[in-house]
């Protein structure tokens, strides 16, 4: 039976987004992310429509966030779809009314779900994960961040690729996939939130784009895409420049630059540096470089999420407004996922990629490691007396504290460094060096990534 033409035009683009991506060579697991909605389902029909020439095992996975009523039928819709294209599926529902402190339950249900979808890939040694995010998710993402005063890095929006995750339908436009749903008579599942204008992008998607459509572009989503493709290239080479620009020293509640270091850098690598290493906003970011050329020592600025700047004899300090508690752990880290670090003020990023980065971390704010190395589960502690480690590149152990001296790290802030131990050992000295024993290799396999952020950092 011919395919509808719809059907295989559509396809055909979900191919060449993917070829021309570099999105998938051929051979691969793939974790099909699947909501129900039009367009997961044309994700998952294009995928399967794909898998015999692209030798693609696929495996559907469906996260119920319970946030609403009828969700648990999307969950049943969602395993009947993979079952008629038989192909095994994993479902699972959250706990109830689940909301991390200080979170949204947006925010809360998008880290879940990407937690859950990298469980279920790694259960299965996936190697990817692929999501229905399409040009006019891209175009809204852009736009909305544009209205909040963003900068290069926000105007990339949604990486097409990042990690294992992949976003084949990136180049379709919402159009497209009801069209292709319509073509096969799949009767996708409905989110009454998507209409809920409490939310800010149901604003942008019902009113303000199709506004800026009728009046100004009726190719908007795309000249917005193709702005986030340009950003994302130049924000890559901005984030190289700073990275071996300057990196700021971790102190205790926050990090700590020297400020003729970081003003004799031209302003855009200034910017970046700072933002590189703590989340603000453009505004907040020029004020504290202000700070750094007029101010003088005891001067501050004050920040979100409780956060100061502070001149003080040459160092620009950023971090708690008010003292921490002392330090306290262990603290059991979430593999792959995000872990809160309330004794520190911070939280630990980790995920694993299966190819190794085009530019390697310096070991201080992140790291990578060898994933095959570590001794789940990993927890964020604070220094002991005894503890040894191996510092990258030596082969004997050696004191910790003989370490931080060598450093120079004052007494008075040792106690508050975070270490990242797996089982007796230290894999981390956060704001330092990793352990020799967990680096990666050229066996390495399995690269797992962690990264420190400040609070209010995203």
């Amino acid at each position: 039976m011919t395919e509808p033409r719809a059907v295989r035009e559509i396809v055909a683009r979900v191919r060449s987004t993917i070829a021309q991506r570099g999105m998938l060579k051929g051979g691969e697991s793939v974790v099909v992310a699947v909501s129900g909605g039009p367009d997961s389902l044309c994700l998952l029909h294009a995928l399967a429509r794909l898998r015999p020439a692209l030798d693609l095992e696929l495996h559907v996975a469906h996260f119920d966030h319970r946030l609403r009523e009828g969700s648990a039928a999307d969950a049943a819709f969602v395993a009947r779809a993979a079952a008629r294209l038989g192909l095994p599926a994993t479902v699972r529902a959250a706990d109830a009314n689940f909301v991390p402190k200080g979170r949204s339950p947006e925010e809360a249900a998008r880290d879940r779900r990407y937690a859950f979808l990298e469980e279920v890939a790694d259960s299965l040694g996936a190697a990817t994960i692929a999501t229905g995010h399409t040009l006019d998710d891209q175009a809204e993402t852009v736009l909305m961040r544009v209205l909040a005063g963003t900068g290069t890095h926000g105007l990339g929006g949604i990486p097409p690729v990042r990690g294992r995750v992949i976003r084949p339908l990136i180049t379709l436009r919402r159009d497209d996939t009801e069209r292709f749903c319509r073509a096969l008579r799949l009767g996708p599942r409905r989110d009454p939130t998507n209409t809920d204008t409490t939310f800010t992008r149901n604003v942008v998607r019902a009113e303000l784009l199709p506004f800026l459509m009728d009046r100004f572009n009726v190719r908007t989503p795309e000249a917005l895409s193709r702005l986030a493709d340009l950003a994302r290239d130049e924000d890559a080479l901005l984030d190289e420049l700073a990275a071996g620009a300057l990196e700021p020293e971790i102190v205790p509640g926050g990090v700590r630059f020297a400020v003729d270091r970081l003003l004799a850098l031209p302003v855009a690598l200034q910017r970046r540096v700072l933002r590189r290493a703590v989340f603000l906003d453009a505004e907040h970011t020029d004020r504290v470089l202000r700070l750094c050329r007029e101010g003088a020592t005891g001067d501050q600025v004050t920040l979100p999420s409780a956060l100061n700047a502070t001149l003080s004899y040459g160092s620009l300090l950023v971090g708690r407004a008010t003292p921490d508690p002392e330090p306290s752990g262990p603290v059991t880290i979430t593999l792959p996922g995000v872990t809160d670090l309330p004794p520190w003020s911070m939280r630990m990023r980790t995920w694993i990629e299966t190819q190794p980065p085009r530019a390697w971390p310096d070991g201080r704010r992140v790291c990578v490691l060898d994933a095959a190395r570590t001794r789940p589960p990993l927890v964020a502690r604070s220094p002991r007396r005894g503890d040894r480690f191996r510092p990258l590149g030596m082969r004997g152990d050696k004191r910790l504290g003989d370490f931080f001296t060598d450093a120079k790290v004052p007494r008075s802030e040792r106690d508050r460094v975070v270490l990242v131990a797996s089982g007796a050992d230290i894999a981390w000295v956060v704001g330092h060096r990793p352990d020799d024993r967990f680096k990666v290799t050229a066996r390495t396999r399995r690269f797992l990534w962690l990264e420190l952020e400040q609070e209010g950092e995203k």
